[in-house]
């Protein structure tokens, strides 16, 4: 189990509000395994107190344990105090919903409300822990930023909460260490195509690390200027790439750029 990936905590959420068996017979976390058995786990979730609401949702994978969704620019990805319906968790409870599935809405990455892309969904807590903390997925991006970029390179710098009275992040020492890695795809002298690679998940780490370097992200309006060639940050989160512990693979999965990027892409 500790190979697979289960932490104690997650083992004691199936032992006191799940099912353990054991080549099909109800066991105990007392029971000495052999080689050979077959392990089934099942947690008496909860259904989800999100609002249910129907939209069309463009499913990029799907399976058992998983749903992978491409996010539209301009949704955000869980219910705020701002923001308490129309959001793409309301859309995946509407969609679990209606298939039976009775989880919790468990997001394992989370995009800005301007960025579009994907976002992987667990149905039950062992991936969502899995994904997050075990062996992370690789999240890769396209991003187009003003001005003159070639090259590649890694931005270290930590970032933190700007002001408590503000969403806005800043690079300071005092901030949590963010690791990007971009490689300049296409550049001219107004323009750059750049893919980028996280090795950290910080709150707006992409648009503050390239505004850092000089570079900010076209239409980026926190962080760079407004624009009129797009509405909103021009970045996508276009692959992850994980290993599925449960079917024992990789599986890497893609979400098509967005038609106001592809616009932009085409200036290039």
């Amino acid at each position: 189990m500790k190979r697979k990936g289960f932490s104690t905590r997650l083992i004691k959420m199936y032992k006191w509000h799940g099912e353990m068996r054991v080549n099909g017979e109800k066991e105990n976390v007392k029971r000495v395994l052999k080689e050979g058995d077959v392990i089934e786990l099942s947690l008496f979730d909860t259904s989800s107190d999100i609002l249910p609401q129907e939209m069309d949702l463009s499913i990029c994978y799907e399976d058992d344990e998983i749903l992978i969704v491409d996010k539209p620019a301009g949704m955000v990805v869980h219910p705020t105090r701002r923001y308490r319906e129309g959001t793409l968790a309301n859309g995946v409870a509407y969609y679990f919903e209606k298939k039976g599935i009775k989880t919790l809405i468990r997001p394992v990455n989370r995009l800005d409300k301007g960025t579009s892309g994907i976002v992987i969904f667990a149905k039950e807590p062992f991936m969502q822990y899995y994904l997050q903390i075990v062996k992370p997925m690789s999240k890769f991006y396209y991003a187009i930023v003003n001005g003159k970029l070639e090259g590649e390179g890694i931005i270290d710098v930590p970032i933190k909460r700007k002001s408590f009275m503000t969403i806005e992040r800043e690079v300071s020492e005092e901030g949590d260490r963010a690791i990007t890695y971009y490689k300049s795809l296409k550049a001219t002298e107004e323009f750059s195509l750049l893919k980028i690679k996280i090795a950290t998940g910080r709150t707006h780490q992409i648009r503050v690390h390239l505004n850092y370097i000089g570079h900010p992200i076209v239409g980026d309006d926190l962080y760079g200027e407004p624009t009129s060639y797009i509405e909103r940050p021009a970045l996508h989160a276009y692959r992850v790439t994980f290993f599925h512990p449960l079917k024992e693979k990789v599986i890497s999965v893609y979400a098509p750029l967005p038609e106001d990027i592809k616009r932009l892409f085409e200036l290039l």
